[in-house]
């Protein structure tokens, strides 16, 4: 597994709260073994647009280094 840097770190909560409407749907008991494409699909998309949108907004929030 590689290591997150700082910031990444810093944007995993946000992505945890985007994943947690997503996950009620389906359900937090069920198995990724169960979970149907379209589901599967849903999952990686949410999590990939928030961990981008919350990059983002940590970039901009940050001093240019030079």
């Amino acid at each position: 597994m590689v290591d997150f840097t700082e910031e990444e770190t810093q944007a995993l909560p946000a992505v945890m709260r985007t994943l947690g409407p997503e996950m009620e749907r389906i359900g937090w008991d069920r198995p990724l073994g169960q979970l149907t494409q379209n589901d599967m699909h849903r999952l990686i998309v949410i999590t990939v647009e928030a961990f981008r949108a919350e990059m983002a907004e940590i970039a901009a929030q940050s001093e240019i280094p030079f």
